[in-house]
C-alpha cells in the first residue's frame, strides 16, 4: 500500500510539474514588460523602486516621463511594441544593440511582468508630454523609414513598431530586425543631441476579429451584410475557428495528464491482492462436520 502511494504521490508532483509552464503563461497573460533608460543619470529613474512587477503600467509610464525628469532631455523616445513578451527581450543575445545600451546605460530600470492597463495609450501620453515639455511631436515606424530630426528644437517621438507574433523562433528573427533598426535610430540620436530618454513598452496585441466587434458595422464588412456567395471555399475548419487556444490547452492537459493518472489509478486498485489465504484447516472434511 505504501508502494501505491509512493507512486501516486509521483504521478501527482509529474502532473504538477508539467502543469507550471501552463500555469506561468497564464499568470503573466495580462502583464506587459517595461524598459527605460537614459544616455545620462537621470534622478527620476534612480528614484523608481526595481520591484514594481504588478503595478499598473499607466502610473509607472507616468512615472518615467515626468515632467520634471522627461522635460530635461532634449529627446525622448518611446516605443509602443506590441505583442511584446519579456521572454523576447531575455532571447536578445548580449551582443545585440540593445543589451550593449542597456548594459553601459547610466541610468535604467527593467519591468517584465507589469499589469496593463487601458485607461490612457502611449499616444495620449506623448501628447501631452510634447505639450508640456514645449517639444516637437513626432509619429514614427520603421515602416516610414530613419528619423529625421531637426537638431535645433526638443523632440518627442512615439514609434510604433510592428507587432510580434508567431513560434518562439519566429519572434526571436523579428526580435534581432528590431534590435538593428532601433539601435541604428538611437545611435543616430545620440550623436545630434547631448541626452536622451528611451521608454520601450509591451502593449497588447489587437487581432481584426476583436477590433470588429468594438467598432460599427460597415459597408465593407462581411458580418454587416452576409452574402453566402462570399464565404470561403472548404468546409467548416476553413470557414469557422472551432478550436481556440484555451480549448486547446484543456484537450492536452486531460488527454496527456488527466487521463493517464485515472488509468494509472485503476490499474494499481486493481493489481491488489490479499495476502491473507482462507483456506481449510489440514484434516477438516465438511461432509463429517454434517454428519455429527
Amino acid at each position: 500500500m505504501c508502494i501505491i502511494t509512493s507512486n501516486f504521490f509521483m504521478v501527482g508532483r509529474a502532473a504538477i510539474l508539467a502543469l507550471l509552464p501552463v500555469v506561468g503563461v497564464l499568470g503573466y497573460s495580462d502583464t506587459v514588460p517595461i524598459v527605460a533608460w537614459s544616455s545620462k543619470s537621470s534622478s527620476v529613474l534612480n528614484g523608481l523602486s526595481p520591484d514594481l512587477r504588478y503595478e499598473d503600467s499607466v502610473s509607472i509610464i507616468d512615472g518615467v516621463l515626468s515632467p520634471e525628469g522627461a522635460c530635461s532631455f532634449d529627446t525622448v523616445l518611446v516605443i509602443n511594441q506590441p505583442g511584446l513578451r519579456s521572454s523576447d527581450l531575455r532571447a536578445l543575445p548580449t551582443s545585440s544593440g540593445l543589451s550593449a545600451i542597456l548594459n553601459t546605460a547610466p541610468s535604467s530600470r527593467q519591468y517584465p511582468h507589469v499589469k496593463r492597463s487601458a485607461s490612457a495609450s502611449l499616444q495620449d501620453i506623448t501628447e501631452s508630454l510634447a505639450r508640456r515639455c514645449g517639444s516637437t511631436l513626432t509619429n514614427a515606424s520603421p515602416a516610414d523609414g530613419p528619423l529625421d530630426l531637426a537638431e535645433n528644437s526638443k523632440h518627442v517621438v512615439c514609434v510604433n513598431m510592428p507587432a510580434i507574433e508567431g513560434s518562439p523562433k519566429l519572434r526571436k528573427v523579428a526580435m534581432l530586425g528590431h534590435d538593428q533598426y532601433l539601435f541604428s535610430e538611437i545611435e543616430k540620436i545620440d550623436a545630434a543631441f547631448t541626452s536622451h530618454l528611451v521608454l520601450y513598452v509591451g502593449s497588447p496585441l489587437e487581432h481584426p476579429g476583436y477590433r470588429r466587434q468594438l467598432l460599427p458595422p460597415s459597408e465593407f464588412d462581411s458580418t454587416y451584410a452576409p452574402d453566402n456567395s462570399t464565404l470561403s471555399d472548404g468546409g467548416i475548419f476553413k470557414r469557422y475557428q472551432l478550436f481556440s487556444t484555451p480549448l486547446l490547452v484543456a484537450l492536452l492537459v486531460v488527454f496527456f495528464i488527466i487521463v493517464p493518472i485515472i488509468m494509472m489509478a485503476v490499474s494499481a486498485l486493481a493489481s491488489l491482492q490479499s495476502s491473507v489465504r482462507l483456506e481449510a484447516p489440514k484434516g477438516y472434511h465438511a461432509q463429517e462436520k454434517k454428519t455429527q
